[in-house]
């Protein structure tokens, strides 16, 4: 009896043994077949995955505008130029490239020899300039057309000139970019004075800043730049003296105002009777008004034209081109005469 009892109870553990056996097969099936109809989430389906980019990884190309000195006026002129963005802020590229040089012809860099950008940043509507400690060097002014021969008792103004133009070379060129007002300069992470920088032309006759205050940012000073009516009262007033064309002719358009084409330099010079005296004259600012189209402006002057048997007053519209960047005049209409 106790046989038949003992081999009940086996077979009842081997049923049910055997019937949770079967539930948790089933249960694993239905697992199975539901990880099956769901999308994969295994190591090889999350390396398919795509990673966030870095917008500065991929290379780009982007247009920029740097600011030179003419390289013989007293005024910057632009130039464009497109290079490639990686990983680099916009305004770095700026200060490197402008650093670099210009690649076109009639600019010069002026700024003092072996400086470097530590680094650029930008809050809001300023960025923030980290200049290495060489910009605080003099100068080279041997570099520099008409300011070669510098004495010594003009030494320090030239300087001050240059400086100006260092300073507003990047001042200009980074306020190209939309929303940016301002610049601030400073010197391996330092905030410098006026006096400690070399910038004291920078502090107007009416500032109430002193040489030894803290050089505050900077916003775009378009009185720097070259335009159509500084332009003209240049060409003008070389013509109120006997005349450089070496120093003019860099400065004229290849048409002239009665349309015809400027000839080269030497064969130009050979047409022009020598001038004593001037071949015109006028007092104050020639320049009554001036118009910007585009790549072209007209600029209303008034002088007095010499050339002529009995001097005349003259009221004249000169046009002006951009060539390459730079204004340029078209000649006169007296010079017809000398055709």
């Amino acid at each position: 009896m106790n046989f038949i009892k003992k081999s009940i109870l086996l077979i009842l553990a081997v049923i049910v043994l055997v019937a949770q056996t079967g539930c948790m097969g089933f249960i694993d099936n239905l697992k199975n077949d539901k990880n099956n109809n769901e999308p994969a989430d295994s190591e090889e389906g999350q390396q398919g995955d795509p990673l966030p980019i870095d917008p500065y990884e991929q290379a780009r190309e982007i247009q920029i505008t740097l600011y030179f000195k003419h390289e013989i006026a007293d005024f910057l002129v632009p130039e464009t130029r497109t290079v490639m963005q990686e990983k680099k802020s916009t305004e770095q590229i700026i200060l490197e490239e402008l650093l670099k040089g210009p690649q076109e012809f009639q600019r010069l860099l002026i700024m003092p020899p072996g400086t470097e950008v530590i680094d650029v940043t930008r809050r809001n509507d300023t960025v923030f300039v980290n200049l290495t400690d060489d910009f605080l060097n003099p100068i080279d002014l041997s570099t520099i057309p008409g300011r070669e021969n510098t004495t010594e008792e003009d030494y320090l103004v030239a300087q001050a000139e240059m400086k100006r133009f260092a300073v507003y070379s990047i001042v200009n060129s980074l306020t190209m970019l939309d929303g940016v007002n301002l610049v601030k300069l400073m010197v391996n992470n330092t905030q410098l004075s006026y006096r400690e920088m070399g910038t004291e032309l920078l502090l107007g006759e009416d500032s109430e800043l002193e040489p030894d205050s803290p050089m505050v940012a900077l916003r775009r000073n378009k009185n720097m730049n070259q335009s159509p009516a500084r332009t003209v009262r240049l060409v003008l007033n070389a013509l109120t003296a006997e005349p450089d064309w070496d120093l003019i002719y860099p400065f004229l358009s290849n048409k002239t105002m009665d349309g015809s084409t400027l000839p080269p330099l030497d064969e130009f010079k050979a047409q022009i009777p020598p001038v004593v005296g001037g071949m015109i004259a006028f007092e104050g600012n020639p320049v009554l008004e001036d118009e910007y189209l585009l790549d072209k402006a007209f600029v209303t002057v008034q002088y007095i034209d010499k050339t002529a048997e009995t001097e005349k007053e003259t009221i004249e519209m000169l046009t002006v081109d951009v060539v390459d960047g730079v204004w340029k005049v078209r000649l006169p209409s007296f010079f017809s005469q000398f055709q």
